[in-house]
């Protein structure tokens, strides 16, 4: 049986450049893609945050306007469940960054999320005052 005297396949000069190719599209685009899923976990987090503070303030309309010595004591009558921040990892970031003064009329909300740090934020960053509202 005799072959037609086409070209089969690919030489490897033709697979090698396509493969160049991707790879520099692939660098170009993965620091895009990075930054986007850093700023869909801070978005998220900012939601938590809002919802939590939304929570406590019903929490001290019902109390006199005090707010919880502890993060927990929200749970499940004012906010469903302590969210957990998408950044965090492991851990509880919210409960650890929760603070309540001494006279227990102010509050601060602060992530600790391992990976807001890749968006160049502070430490302890973002974070939710009583008063001020919501900061990078």
């Amino acid at each position: 049986m005799v072959r037609g005297c086409g070209r089969r396949g690919f030489t490897l000069l033709e697979i090698t450049i396509v493969m160049l190719i991707l790879a520099v599209v692939a660098m170009i685009l993965l620091p895009n893609y990075v930054t986007a899923r850093s700023r869909g976990r801070l978005s998220a987090c900012e939601t938590n945050l809002r919802n939590m503070a939304s929570a406590l303030e019903v929490y001290s309309t019902e109390h006199e306007r005090h707010f919880p010595a502890d993060l927990t004591a929200i749970a499940p009558t004012y906010i469903q469940s302590i969210p957990t921040c998408p950044s965090a990892g492991s851990g509880r970031p919210y409960i650890e960054g929760f603070q309540s003064a001494s006279a227990p009329s102010s509050y601060t909300l602060r992530c600790r999320g391992a990976y807001h740090v890749d968006l160049g934020l502070a430490e302890d960053a973002p974070s939710f005052q009583y008063g001020t509202g919501l900061r990078e």
